[in-house]
Order: structure tokens, then sequence, then C-alpha cells
């Protein structure tokens, strides 16, 4: 369905990273910040994060949700075919028909996890007015992505575990990808504005949203106008597939520890980089002496995290009153 281009796994140990064409982390130098560096604006009224407006602060005191399914795909070792579903939540008690749509994607290590672990995020970005997603994919529980970037494979099985893992990260974007088509086909059913999207995830789910926003596209083309997103939120992700970071790539913002323990901090940095090498809006909540992993760095730090992608999914998304 998609374009799919060579991944290159992290694959000499946790440190060195050949996909995003880094050096070992031991002698990088990042250009990280240690605080959330704010998207721009042109309006400095317009910064105030936590105004009790729409977007910037929970308006609404609960959030309605309903699992929904958006398709179905091949098992990666059967071929039997899987439903994908989706827990989608709204604002209670809302009207507007027009509303912002934020597809999230929980982690796992592309083996295991569930979207229940994207539902305290999922609710309470609804409650500040946007539609929301929590999506299931499909996973391989069978892989050794952790051992294969741990470096404990090689030769013929390395190439073999290699290429699951590929597959898995793959298969796990045309899933999201899928989701997102779905619901924008299905906007006016839900009251979501179409034109106003953005995917986020944690670890594996964060790596997914990166690549649904990094490499939907031919290299130098748009991406698909169906999975089109507006903007990426990633807790502890980063981008695997060589030479697939071009300007027609999707706003990013990402949060990371310097020692995370799963996805490089050499990695994430390098995404980072490169997207804004080519043009495209960045922020960055680097935390360069922790090294909480995901959901829990965000959770430590949410409210620094929580105002800059606020604001960052404000401009990108064009919600500014």
């Amino acid at each position: 369905m998609f374009h799919r281009r060579t991944i290159a796994l992290v694959i000499v140990g946790a440190m060195q990273v050949t996909a995003c064409g880094t050096p070992t982390r031991d002698s990088l130098q990042p250009t990280a910040i240690a605080s959330a560096e704010p998207a721009t604006a042109s309006v400095p009224g317009q910064r105030l994060a936590f105004a009790a407006l729409r977007y910037r602060t929970a308006i609404f005191l609960a959030a309605t949700s309903t699992t929904v399914t958006y398709g179905s795909a091949p098992d990666f070792i059967t071929n039997a075919p899987i439903t994908l579903q989706l827990d989608l939540y709204r604002p209670t008690s809302d009207v507007a028909t027009d509303r912002p749509l934020l597809v999230w994607i929980h982690g796992g290590a592309f083996l295991s996890g569930n979207r229940g672990q994207m539902a305290a995020e999922s609710r309470a970005y609804a409650q500040l007015g946007y539609v929301t997603a929590s999506i299931s994919y499909r996973l391989d529980p069978g892989n050794h992505c952790l051992q294969v970037q741990a470096g404990l494979y090689s030769g013929a099985e390395l190439v073999a575990e290699r290429a699951r893992c590929e597959k898995a990260i793959l298969g796990a974007r045309d899933d999201a990808a899928m989701a997102i088509a779905w619901l924008r086909a299905n906007a006016a059913t839900y009251g979501i504005d179409p034109t106003r999207v953005a995917v986020g995830g944690s670890s594996a789910g964060a790596i997914t949203a990166i690549h649904v926003g990094q490499t939907l596209n031919t290299p130098g083309s748009p991406p698909p106008a169906a999975s089109q997103v507006s903007a990426v939120l990633a807790m502890s992700g980063c981008n695997y597939v060589d030479n697939s970071i071009d300007a027609f790539d999707a706003p990013i913002a990402v949060s990371a520890s310097g020692g995370d323990p799963l996805v490089p901090f050499a990695c994430s940095a390098a995404t980072v980089n490169a997207a804004e090498a080519v043009g495209t809006p960045v922020v960055r909540n680097f935390y360069e002496q922790e090294s909480a992993h995901a959901q829990a760095l965000y959770f430590q730090h949410q409210a620094e995290i929580d105002r800059s992608w606020r604001l960052f999914l404000i401009d990108h998304l064009d919600l500014a009153p």
C-alpha cells in the first residue's frame, strides 16, 4: 500500500546507530537542550499554553469513549486476517463538529502491549477539545528486535532477525496509516476536521508515529493524502529508515533521555537534527542526564512537555483563535 524503503536497525550494541547516520553515543555531541524548545508563533499572547481556552487546558470535564473496527490485515506469521480496532475518545457534551484528530500508538517493542496503555493521554487530549484515538496494530510476539539492537546476533541470523524487525516496524506504520485514513474517511461521523490530523506514540508507538510522519512518502514527494499528518509527538522514538527524511515530512516533537535503555538517545537526537536540517519544524524535550524511557519520562516532566506539545499542536494544526 505504501512506499517501502530499506530499514537499517541499530545492530551493534545499544551504542552504535547505523540507521540515523550517527556516530556512537559515546562520541555524540548532540545539540539537545534540557528544557522545551517552544514552537514558533507570531503573536506572543498566543503562547499561553495553560490559558482557559480550548486546546490549552481541559475545558471539558470528561471524555466519552467508544471502540470501533478500522480494518484488518494479515498476521505477520500465519497470514490469517487480524481485525484491527481503536478506542475513540470525544469531549463529553461538546457541540463542535470540526475538531482536530490526534491518534495515539502504544509501545511494547512491537511484540506486546495494547491500546489501553495510551488511554490516559487519549482522555487528557480529548478533554482539551480534540478527538483522539488509541489504536491496536499487528504485533509479532516472537520478534527479537531488542536483541538485534543489543548486538546479540551476527551473520545470517542477524539478517533474518533484522528483516523480521523491519516487517514489524513497517507493518505497524501501515496499520497506523490505515487507521488515520479510516478516521479521515469517517470524519463527518465523529466530528473530525480531516485537515487537522496529528499522530503520537510511546516507545515502539513513538517509532511508529515517526515513521508515519517521515516514511510514507516517496522521497521528494508528499505522502498519500489519506494518511498524511501535520504533526508528530514522540515519547522516546527515532527513525530507522535510511534516507527517508526530507522537506515533505511532518513537524516533529520528541521527548527523550540521554540514558534511555531501549531507544538510543543518539538516534532520537539524529532524527530531530536531520528533520531540522531540511527545514522541518521541531521541538526537543531532551533530558540528557536522565535515563527514564517513553511514558515514564513523560510523566516525570509532564507539565513541561505538555506545555511545549500543546503549543506545538496549536501552531501546526493551525488552532490559534
